[in-house]
């Protein structure tokens, strides 16, 4: 079982703005604050041809994480122009992520394949648990996801293993190489992993990996 939460710009009880629209039960105020943190808002995701959506993770205050989706809703609502940014977050224990061979994708896979984290206009403000499919290890990432050297791919683990921040940039499947990237990290350093792809860096949310497009930050390790 996991708890959600959904963070974007709704006009809502008082509320305007970005804020956690919607959660369940389980979630902590130390836990809605959290993820209120990391979460993205106006003009915080980068969308292109091969990516609609941001896939994120990181850990949580009381030893909980959180694995979010961000996507763009409807144009936004306040009149400022551009879209609507809306994420859906996962609230799992390390009992989840164990069983899933500490594999955040393997979870975030299922969670597609049970229609969880796709985008709503109007979620309820409270939402239920959500059971989780068994999570048995799967296969490894897609043979297309391995396109940067063997050398690149290496540079980045080791950097992440070591405990660095590494922002990287890619011009394809983000996520992809995002999923392909973590394969190779130490199980027990992907509970300390925090990863996010196709969002801007924030200082606000200080994530370990971020994986850009070329134009993002000509400054980090391109692939």
């Amino acid at each position: 079982m996991a708890d959600q939460a959904i963070y974007t710009s709704l006009d809502r009880r008082g509320k305007s703005g970005y804020h956690l629209v919607a959660r369940s039960s389980g979630v902590s105020e130390g836990e809605a604050t959290a993820v209120a943190r990391w979460c993205p808002s106006h003009d915080g995701l980068i969308v292109d041809v091969a990516n609609h959506v941001s896939v994120n993770f990181h850990a949580l205050p009381g030893g909980r994480f959180a694995l979010g989706r961000t996507c763009r809703g409807r144009p936004e609502y306040s009149g400022r122009g551009g879209w609507q940014i809306y994420t859906h977050v996962l609230v799992l224990d390390l009992e989840t992520l164990r069983r899933s061979g500490f594999r955040p994708f393997r979870i975030y896979r299922d969670a597609l394949a049970l229609g969880y984290p796709h985008y709503r206009n109007d979620p309820p403000a409270t939402l239920p648990r959500l059971p989780l499919l068994s999570l048995s290890p799967g296969p490894d990432a897609p043979a297309a996801a391995r396109g940067p050297s063997a050398a690149i791919i290496d540079s980045v683990v080791n950097q992440i293993n070591a405990g660095q921040e590494v922002v990287v940039t890619y011009g394809g499947d983000r996520g992809a190489l995002a999923e392909s990237l973590l394969e190779r990290v130490e199980p027990g350093k992907v509970l300390t992993t925090s990863f996010a792809t196709s969002l801007h860096p924030s200082t606000v949310r200080p994530f370990r990996l971020h994986i850009v497009p070329p134009s993002a930050n000509s400054a980090a390790l391109s692939v």
